[in-house]
């Protein structure tokens, strides 16, 4: 356990609490993940808001229990498009229903699993705006899946998911949490990483490979 650096002290001392400070903390890494991700490999999300409320959610749950989360909100989103394309209605209205059906299905999703438990016993003890900040997915999946394709989405979907699995394992891990809360010079470090990121004009990962599969299949 690392020993708590006058800096931290005098932070939390007048009036950011160790909590708030800790949560800050994730968000600068986990955006930073987020453009290392989307700039350098080419894996793209659904904005940078998103994959920071997963990851941090994913902290608060566990990620068992967030990803089965994740999985019955987007099924119940899917669910619910289904339905609601069928009837002409405002996009605001058509949203604020597909939240009450997720509200819905969720409540019988935790009764559910109250009543067969299935590995997720402890599923009750969750803070409740953890559950919350995960539901608010199917807004971002809704709106791509009505502009979009299905598979747009799902990859959209997938690679978000990927990177909030990714944030949530850097932050989770206490020996590099503490670290950070207690070398607050990393966040500047990160800032200036975010400008250089920003400044990078090069392939990405993803790209190299996709040019490279495509050079083998013209040399045919």
């Amino acid at each position: 356990m690392f020993e708590t650096t006058k800096l931290t002290q005098w932070i939390i001392a007048h009036g950011v609490s160790q909590t708030v400070l800790e949560i800050l903390i994730a968000m600068c890494i986990v955006s930073t993940i987020v453009s290392i991700t989307r700039y350098i490999i080419g894996s793209k999300t659904y904005g940078i808001y998103s994959p920071i409320i997963l990851a941090i959610a994913y902290s608060y749950t566990g990620l068992r229990y967030g990803l089965a989360v994740t999985i019955v909100v987007i099924l119940s989103s899917l669910l619910s498009y289904s339905i609601l394309r069928k009837i002409r209605m405002h996009y605001i209205t058509r949203i604020a229903t597909n939240y009450t059906i997720l509200a819905i299905v969720l409540i019988f999703f935790f009764i559910f699993i109250d009543t067969f438990k299935l590995g997720l016993e402890n599923m009750s003890n969750i803070p409740p705006l953890a559950f919350i900040s995960i539901a608010a997915l199917s807004d971002f999946f809704i709106k791509q899946y009505i502009k979009k394709s299905l598979k747009t989405s799902l990859t959209t979907l997938l690679g978000t998911i990927f990177v909030a699995i990714m944030g949530w394992f850097v932050i989770t891990r206490e020996i590099f949490s503490d670290f950070v809360l207690n070398n607050l010079w990393i966040i500047p470090i990160l800032a200036i990483a975010n400008i250089l990121l920003g400044m990078y004009k090069g392939l990405r990962i993803k790209d190299y490979f996709r040019f490279r599969f495509t050079a083998k299949e013209d040399d045919k």
